[in-house]
């Protein structure tokens, strides 16, 4: 098995995480008041099953895919799909208005949207055809959806099974390609916050990523089983940088 300090990105760590403690419980959301366990075998079948998911519906290394949602477990582990499919997630704001949206999807040439819910989806509806390089919208809270046909729109729940079916013929797959992620492959597409012109693009790699956080971790004095809790937008590089203390760290994730 590879050394930790030889690891280069999160989808590695995330595999190696599974393989060495599949019971662990490692997230933890709260729902109505109940917190639900998620371990990280748990975390590796949503991130593998979503990322199989995606390439199944044509996501090829180097497309960009963006998610846009309040801080969830789904969201989280959907960056780390894409990353580990070799897209690159292209992570905004939940509070950015359609016509800031229809810019920085036009701009990336995102192909996927991973929308949290009824509102994300609506603004998806009202710029999609001004976006000829979307195929899909991709939600994962039911609330508000069941009355929704349009031929683009589909569920994370969906995708993850799309996932399933194609691991069947491509046994191993998932796997293979993480092994193939190198240091210097993009690792996310962060947009600035546009005060002085429009928006731009900063390419983060795997190992700013890794750096980023072993500085953090070491820094924080942050250990293994310390329980750390999300608040950071999605949006925000920072969010990805603080998710390397639950991958590298192994610290415990809540999302409250």
């Amino acid at each position: 098995m590879v050394e930790l300090a030889e690891i280069d990105c999160y989808p590695k760590l995330l595999l190696r995480n599974y393989q060495e403690y599949p019971d662990k419980v490692v997230v933890r959301r709260k729902d109505f008041g109940i917190w639900n366990n998620y371990t990280w075998k748990d975390c590796y079948e949503r991130v593998k099953y979503f990322g199989l998911g995606l390439i199944s519906l044509g996501l090829q290394p180097g497309d960009k895919a963006a998610i846009i949602g309040n801080e969830e477990p789904e969201g989280f582990w959907a960056i780390m799909a894409i990353q580990s499919a070799k897209g690159i997630p292209v992570a905004l704001y939940s509070d950015s208005h359609f016509d800031e949206l229809k810019y920085l999807l036009g701009h990336s040439e995102s192909k996927f949207v991973v929308a949290e819910d009824q509102e994300q989806v609506d603004k998806m509806l009202l710029i999609k055809d001004e976006l000829p390089k979307l195929e899909k919208v991709i939600w994962w809270d039911p609330k508000g959806m069941r009355s929704y046909r349009e031929p683009f729109l589909i569920s994370f729940k969906e995708v993850m099974e799309l996932g399933r079916k194609y691991e069947e013929t491509h046994p191993g797959e998932f796997e293979k390609i993480v092994s193939q992620i190198t240091k210097e492959d993009v690792a996310q597409l962060t947009y600035t916050s546009g005060t002085t012109g429009l928006p731009k693009g900063s390419i983060i790699n795997h190992r700013v990523m890794m750096h980023c956080a072993r500085t953090w971790l070491a820094h924080f004095n942050i250990k293994e089983g310390d329980d750390i809790l999300n608040l950071i937008p999605a949006g925000s590089i920072f969010e990805q940088w603080f998710a390397g203390i639950h991958y590298l760290g192994r610290a415990k994730l809540h999302f409250a």
